[in-house]
């Protein structure tokens, strides 16, 4: 029986951690022990588990640096065989632990497991493992929202599975390092279960394991906060496990065709993830100076083509938003209704009109000022852009410049040696 230590990564997730652990702790399997590393919790989540839960250990770490660098506080001090990464907001099913271990017992090449999740109403798949669809590193689920009819109850291989609920091996661990930092929130599991890959090892999603995830405790899907993490994890991913010269014959050109149908929120989140890359690009190992300098122009032309596409349409969306105007009076009452809302209406017309229609006006003056200051920021922030891509385009010209003296002087050295 192999041992087992499961984490949990709270922040600020008070009200999910109770079913969570009271789940977790029945479960039936004999060689378990289960800590709660808090990311600077103000909510009184640490408080409940020292009390109600006195058998789980709690590590405070005290900040919230993100879901890697919070998981791998716990991952350090691992002394058992398997750790099994869990979010707080998910209700593990009886028997849950006993099969995401099973796998490991039948093949020493599986190095990851994942389960089977639903959404909160325990019957739609959330997850049945994961698949990253090239050229953009695109995540997907298999089965998801998909009601659960038997259709993905076989064991099989997969991409990645979600960091929802992953158990991963420690001799994994040892072998390819823990998770990321360099992430903050997503795409760590899909790095790591590639890492993983690469070396040698499966990556398996097992459905005899089942849990409910209520997927509420973090983020909202599409919100500017997820949107800008997402995009900039897939292009960390992107440039750290694609060649270069696919990421200019496939990636950037899909990337191109994409941006042109995504909404606007989204694609200023894009338009960050790529200066962040092109920073990052400097740093890649196996690609020529020549292949850096080409991804950095691209890069650099895809953050020109975000902004362009996408400042217009905000500055019309606040316009349309801010646009403050009269609304009829309405009455639910049956019968007498559309009497009362008549009167309503006439009263407003002799005691207010004069009045509120001012202040209409004024507001959709401050309203239209508003869009207006905002445009002119998104303008300077293009400009600025402009300025710290051109800055990235000359560091990487004076990195080659080195790399061609520090050869020159090498070549020098030979002949003399």
């Amino acid at each position: 029986m192999l041992p087992v230590t499961v984490i949990i990564l709270n922040w600020n997730a008070e009200q999910f951690l109770g079913p969570c652990l009271t789940a977790l702790l029945s479960q039936d399997y004999p060689q378990y022990q289960v800590v709660v590393v808090d990311n600077g919790s103000t909510d009184g989540s640490v408080a409940l588990v020292r009390q109600q839960f006195p058998a789980v250990s709690v590590i405070e770490h005290g900040q919230n640096s993100g879901f890697a660098a919070g998981n791998n506080v716990a991952l350090r001090q691992l002394r058992t065989s398997i750790a099994v990464l869990l979010n707080p907001d998910v209700v593990a099913a009886d028997g849950w632990l006993s099969h995401l271990v099973g796998p490991f017992l039948t093949d020493e090449r599986i190095g990851v497991v994942g389960c089977k999740l639903y959404y909160g109403d325990g019957r739609t798949i959330q997850h049945a493992g994961g698949i990253l669809r090239p050229p953009q590193a695109i995540p997907d689920h298999y089965g998801v929202n998909q009601p659960d009819d038997g259709q993905w109850d076989q064991p099989r291989d997969v991409d990645y599975v979600t960091g929802a609920v992953m158990a991963v091996r420690k001799t994994v661990l040892d072998q390819i390092g823990l998770l990321d930092e360099g992430y903050f929130l997503y795409f760590e599991e899909a790095d790591l279960c590639w890492r993983a890959k690469k070396a040698g090892y499966r990556v398996v999603y097992e459905p005899g394991a089942t849990a409910v995830h209520f997927e509420s405790a973090l983020s909202k899907r599409g919100s500017p906060f997820y949107l800008n993490h997402f995009h900039a994890g897939r292009w960390r991913f992107l440039l750290k496990h694609y060649p270069g010269s696919q990421l200019l014959e496939e990636t950037i050109p899909a990337e191109k065709v994409w941006l042109v149908k995504t909404d606007p929120v989204e694609r200023m989140a894009a338009a960050a993830a790529y200066r962040r890359a092109g920073q990052m690009a400097l740093t890649m190992n196996d690609e020529t100076m020549d292949e850096k300098a080409t991804i950095l122009t691209e890069l650099g032309d895809l953050r020109e083509q975000a902004w362009s596409l996408g400042k217009e349409k905000i500055y019309d969306l606040l316009l349309e938003k801010g646009r403050v105007e009269e609304r009829p009076f309405v009455s639910h009452f049956p019968l007498f209704g559309p009497l009362i809302a008549r009167f309503r209406a006439t009263w407003n017309n002799v005691a207010a009109r004069w009045y509120v229609r001012g202040l209409l006006e004024q507001q959709n003056e401050f309203n239209q000022l508003i869009a207006e200051q905002t445009a002119a920021q998104e303008n300077r922030l293009i400009a600025l852009d402009r300025e710290q891509t051109e800055a990235i385009y000359q560091i990487a010209e004076l990195t080659a410049q080195v790399t061609q003296l520090t050869r020159r002087l090498r070549e020098l050295e030979e002949k003399q040696g």
